[in-house]
């Protein structure tokens, strides 16, 4: 395995990763096999190294907003995962319902009834409901 360990975003990445969905997240990084090995790099260098630590927005508002495209495109498990990483960020379960209406006025009903669905799941699970 050739992870990108000493790469600045890669770190970055690791660091970001750690802080939105715990040690495990970070922890499967180092049994990373050579095939997923490429897309693990990216995501941390890219997505959570470049991208998630870029000032302008809040890791609340990062949160949320992701929230809602993870919504828009029917994504159920980084639905859920998202709507526990935003109340770890700070974000209340009304900030949760308001990203949800709002999402669901461009997305429609019924994505919108199981994205509040999915997400009322997600705060039961952690007690934020």
């Amino acid at each position: 395995m050739a992870l990108k360990n000493g790469d600045p975003a890669f770190e970055a990445g690791r660091d970001m990763r750690k802080q939105l969905f715990g040690p495990a997240s970070v922890e499967r990084l180092e049994t990373t096999d050579d095939f997923h090995e490429p897309l693990e790099n990216y995501v941390t260098s890219a997505c959570f190294g470049e991208t998630w630590t870029r000032p302008g927005l809040t890791v609340r508002e990062r949160s949320l907003i992701t929230m809602a495209i993870c919504a828009a495109l029917n994504r159920h498990t980084p639905l859920k995962r998202l709507v526990k990483c935003a109340v770890q960020n700070g974000a209340t379960k009304e900030d949760i319902r308001e990203t949800l209406l709002q999402t669901t006025m461009y997305i429609g009903v019924a994505g919108g009834v199981e994205s509040w669905a999915l997400a009322a799941e997600a705060l039961k699970e952690i007690d934020a409901y």
